[in-house]
């Protein structure tokens, strides 16, 4: 049976979670103590150059009813060698679409490493080395688990004649170029750096919602919450939320809105749900019946699809879709709840 309007209701709408700003605020002062620390260490750079905030679910304000872990970007502006105001032209290089070579001899790679150790005083030895992440289990006082994520500000160039499917590309500027603010990070798994746009994906992510009254974050929310009780409850695979949101962000604006009226009226409680059981019929029929292959990240930047190991495959997001199509066929009607 297909789900209950009411489930698709309570899945859609947004999670306040009152720990959030406290927890990232504590979290904020260990991690500028730690960047202190790191700086009178090595002496690269300047703690003044460092922004610390949170990115993913929490920033986009589309965490769901599972909880998740706080994520923080601990950014630097510029080192004694490096400035992102000043684009390198020789010193980075571009290969297998988003990993970058670097020749400086202070990189994000060694930034990481000297924040994982002063985080590791700071903390008694708890932090933990999760890829691109260091992983901070939940302290005293604070409610999440921390992922925090080092990174350098890296200006990205994008020649007119290049897509981001274009391998090896050497950065410089010119005319015709588009330039991209993104950040530089290292992944410990395969001992190399990339390029992310966490601000481009959150500000491109505001942009749809206001389009369409607010009902992208509440679709992103639905297919997200979706996932994980497929995952939980069912046989889905794991999919980012970072994923389903990029998917999402593809759909045409007019299929987030019914009848031109917002999705969620709190004051409509006997229509509750329906209009958004309408819209997450349409936009899931409309994604299994189109070709997907071109579809873009919500950073504008890459291609969503691809065979790199950062990049969703294609078959695994069909198949995604077809799972949710089966759950929606067998799901209890009568459920209304998460969990």
């Amino acid at each position: 049976m297909p789900f209950n309007p009411e489930f698709l209701y309570n899945a859609s709408r947004p999670v306040v979670v009152k720990t959030i700003d406290v927890d990232f605020e504590r979290a904020k002062k260990i991690i500028t103590e730690a960047v202190r620390l790191a700086a009178s260490k090595d002496g690269h750079f300047d703690p003044a150059d460092v922004d610390i905030y949170i990115h993913g679910s929490y920033a986009d304000k589309t965490n769901i009813y599972f909880p998740s872990n706080l994520e923080i970007v601990v950014e630097l502006k510029r080192t004694t060698e490096y400035d992102s105001n000043k684009f390198p032209h020789t010193s980075y290089r571009l290969f297998n679409n988003y990993f970058v070579e670097t020749a400086y001899s202070f990189n994000p790679s060694d930034f990481y490493n000297i924040l994982f150790e002063t985080l590791n005083d700071i903390t008694g030895n708890r932090c933990e080395r999760e890829n691109k992440f260091i992983k901070i289990p939940k302290q005293p006082g604070i409610a999440h688990t921390l992922e925090i994520m080092p990174a350098f500000t890296f200006n990205y160039v994008q020649r007119a004649e290049e897509n981001s499917r274009d391998a090896n590309r050497q950065f410089e500027f010119g005319a015709g170029k588009k330039i991209y603010q993104g950040i530089l990070i290292y992944d410990e798994e395969v001992s190399s750096h990339l390029v992310t746009f966490p601000k481009l994906h959150a500000w491109n992510g505001r942009q749809k919602d206001a389009a369409t009254n607010g009902n992208f974050s509440r679709m992103v929310r639905l297919f997200k919450t979706i996932a994980k009780v497929g995952q939980r409850e069912s046989d889905f695979d794991h999919v980012r939320g970072y994923f389903i949101s990029c998917m999402l962000f593809n759909v045409p604006n007019e299929m987030f809105i019914i009848k031109n009226e917002n999705l969620l009226r709190e004051d409509d409680s006997a229509g509750k749900g329906k209009k958004i059981h309408a819209s997450f019929y349409k936009i899931l029929n409309f994604l299994l019946n189109i070709n997907i292959s071109g579809f873009v990240c919500q950073n504008l930047v890459w291609f969503l699809f691809g065979e790199a190991r950062e990049f969703w495959k294609e078959s695994a997001a069909y198949q995604f879709l077809k799972d949710i199509q089966t759950l929606y066929i067998t799901f209890p009607t009568q459920r209304t709840l998460l969990a």
